[in-house]
């Protein structure tokens, strides 16, 4: 009898056995053998798969996926300070322990009431609605444009809505960062009296961004576990970036000497904030990049930004913005400036053209036919240098143009 008992303990052992190695075999098969290094450890798997088995054995099969994407979509909640603590207190309470058990609820509940905001990181994370406003367009574009390469129908707004939320609150926060520091670019008398944005006239100016204005934005993205190494190096860029802008809009403004290099890095770095949310759609989606498509939308990205430049040339000159034509002309005067320009932009139509090359066909196709209809800058670009049509201002003289203003200020006053 003894001896049967042991066999029943031995099958049962076994088949928990079998059930976890099915379980197991069906997670490795969801990692591509490239990715495996990403992908939990044996014991984290291990884990993993009791903890799936045991869903399965407390509501059924037929529940346990509702179950389980209910988890997925509200991890993020799970992990904030406090909430797994409740369900613990909650379970010991259950389970008839009721004076410690119900003394660590009321503690865990007064904590949930009043927040210890140096714990929650994403708590110090604000948008303004200015900054929303102000990032309207780009979310536009983005989604029309990204989102189709990700798979995803633009189309379609529970595809849409799944994530623009959290991409519409990163691209926000950028803009905040990127208005306070064009805030400070603002020359003294000059024409801020037709500001771009429904709410830019503010009472005071925001401090421009520091070293790392990223600080609050990365902690909330950690909280989420959508922060990865690539995305905190962008968000550098996007430091690095505003840091040159002052420093390339400071000589333009006084004449003094601009490099060639700090203004093609300065383009290079302008369109990081499209990165960013490339990136944090990639995490949301828990899918890894595709370097392919991330070469090709780097070369796209720099046309774009050269068109979206020479249609604000005169824009950003009155406010003093970073422009790659504006330095262009500072850097080689206004004979040789247009010529330069011309040149980079057969270089970068030839980049992107063989990156959109390396795509696949219907890929390409899409893309192209996406930019078409919105009529994107650098479409035509595809065919190469002089592919694309592009139409260079007349250049600007900002010496003239300070005096007038600043008469036009002292006028006014």
């Amino acid at each position: 009898q003894s001896l049967r008992a042991a066999c029943l303990v031995s099958m049962d052992k076994l088949r928990t056995l079998q059930r976890k190695s099915a379980v197991l075999l069906a997670l490795r098969s969801l990692q591509p053998g490239s990715q495996a290094s990403t992908g939990p450890s044996s014991d984290e798997a291990g884990t993993l798969a009791e903890t799936l088995l045991a869903l399965a054995d407390a509501f059924g099969a037929e529940d346990l996926v509702r179950r389980a994407s209910l988890l997925c979509n509200a991890s993020h909640r799970l992990l904030e300070p406090g909430v797994l603590e409740a369900v613990a207190a909650a379970a010991v309470v259950a389970g008839g322990q009721l004076p410690s058990a119900a003394a660590d609820l009321s503690r865990v509940e007064t904590r949930l009431q009043e927040p210890d905001l140096a714990e929650v990181p994403g708590a110090l994370c604000l948008v303004s609605l200015e900054g929303l406003e102000l990032a309207q367009s780009s979310l536009e574009d983005f989604v029309c444009s990204y989102f189709p390469l990700h798979g995803l129908t633009p189309e379609q707004p529970r595809e849409v809505f799944r994530y623009l939320p959290s991409l519409a609150f990163v691209e926000g926060y950028m803009y905040d960062l990127d208005q306070a520091n064009e805030d400070q670019l603002m020359p003294a008398g000059g024409a801020a009296a037709q500001p771009s944005a429904p709410s830019s006239g503010r009472l005071s100016r925001a401090p421009p961004p520091g070293d790392d204005p990223f600080g609050p934005l990365r902690g909330l993205l950690r909280e989420r576990g959508w922060l990865t190494s690539r995305m905190e190096e962008e968000l550098a860029s996007g430091g690095r970036f505003w840091a040159l802008e002052r420093r390339l809009c400071g000589a333009c403004l006084d004449g003094s000497s601009l490099a060639r290099a700090d203004i093609e890095e300065a383009l290079r770095l302008k369109s990081f904030d499209y990165r960013v949310m490339n990136l944090l759609l990639y995490s949301m989606r828990c899918a890894p990049p595709d370097e392919e498509h991330l070469k090709f939308l780097a070369a796209s990205e720099v046309l774009v930004e050269v068109g979206d430049d020479l249609t604000d040339y005169a824009e950003d000159v009155e406010r003093n913005s970073f422009n790659v034509y504006r330095c262009f002309l500072a850097l080689y005067g206004a004979d040789r400036g247009p010529e330069e320009m011309r040149s980079f932009i057969g270089s970068a139509e030839a980049v992107y053209a063989q990156a959109l090359a390396r795509l696949d066909t219907a890929t390409a196709q899409a893309w192209q036919r996406r930019c078409q209809e919105a009529k994107r800058h650098g479409l035509g670009s595809e065919r190469g240098p002089g592919g694309g049509d592009w139409e260079l201002p007349e250049p600007i003289d900002e010496v003239a143009l300070r005096q007038r203003l600043r008469k036009q200020g002292a006028l006014a006053k």
